[in-house]
């Protein structure tokens, strides 16, 4: 199993969440809404979430890996060459090689496996004294 280390915010702090699986990326927004009280922005491509990374101050982004237009991969590498210090969490279902190749050249910062708990998503991203 693979450990990842928490990101560690506060809530003024916001979150976008980027993934063309409408179910996946509605559970994620309320969980991150009601839960960890962040402020929350939802794409459903990586053309969407740029679109709004342009606009709004992000702190994290939570991106699935696989998604028609722009993916995941070229949303990471956007985003790392923009803003340096956002921090960017994948999300893949498929083959991990290339979310491992992107965590080892530092594009990105965190994985998670699909199919995962949402819970653990939350709490790996936000430390249990910060949720509300």
């Amino acid at each position: 199993m693979l450990v990842i280390p928490p990101i560690y915010i506060d809530h003024d702090q916001s979150i976008l969440i980027v993934d063309d699986d409408k179910m996946i990326l509605d559970l994620l927004l309320e969980v991150f809404t009601k839960m960890c009280d962040l402020k929350v922005f939802k794409a459903e491509n990586g053309f969407d979430g740029w679109d709004i990374l342009e606009k709004e101050r992000i702190d994290i982004v939570l991106t699935d890996i696989c998604m028609p237009g722009m993916d995941g991969i070229e949303l990471s590498k956007r985003i790392r060459n923009q803003s340096p210090d956002t921090k960017i969490a994948l999300m893949t279902g498929g083959d991990a090689d290339i979310a491992k190749e992107l965590l080892n050249d530092g594009t990105a910062n965190y994985l998670f496996m699909k199919p995962f708990s949402v819970s653990s998503v939350c709490r790996s991203l936000i430390p249990e004294a910060q949720m509300t």
